[in-house]
């Protein structure tokens, strides 16, 4: 029994690394597309703008794309990206994730389904959340 463990935590954690590889080559107009998604979320969900209480959410996200928020480098670049993202069309950006490969799709669901286990209004979240997934063609199932 040991080695099937270590085994499936070997498996989970290649998963883990080749997913942050796929999320981190992403282009910078595609994690911008991203990132106005999660904006969308928080800002329906919450009922008005981005406040410091969501920091936390805006830096798992950037963390997830692979921005290490942690280092000055990282948090400059991630907070260029974020103020990019709030900039973009929410329109050009439900288009552009949309197009994005299935493999994506599916981080990005998690992602923000991650983000609606973070903040409250839960079920409000979860349903704005499953609006995006309609509008880019992300399939839903729970986590």
């Amino acid at each position: 029994m040991t080695d099937f463990y270590k085994n499936l935590m070997n498996s989970i954690n290649s998963e883990k690394e080749r997913n942050a590889k796929m999320m981190g080559a992403l282009r910078i107009e595609d994690k911008a597309a991203i990132l106005q998604l999660v904006c969308q979320l928080i800002i329906s969900a919450d009922g008005g703008m981005i406040e410091e209480r969501d920091d936390c959410v805006v830096d798992y996200v950037l963390k997830e794309l692979g921005y290490d928020t942690d280092s000055d480098s990282g948090a400059i670049a991630g907070n260029i990206l974020w103020n990019q993202a709030t900039e973009t069309n929410p329109f050009k950006a439900f288009q552009i994730v949309s197009e994005l490969n299935r493999d994506v799709k599916n981080e990005v669901r998690v992602i923000l389904l991650q983000i609606c286990k973070m903040g409250g209004n839960f079920m409000n979240r979860v349903n704005i959340a499953q609006q995006i997934f309609q509008r880019t063609n992300i399939e839903y199932y729970p986590l």
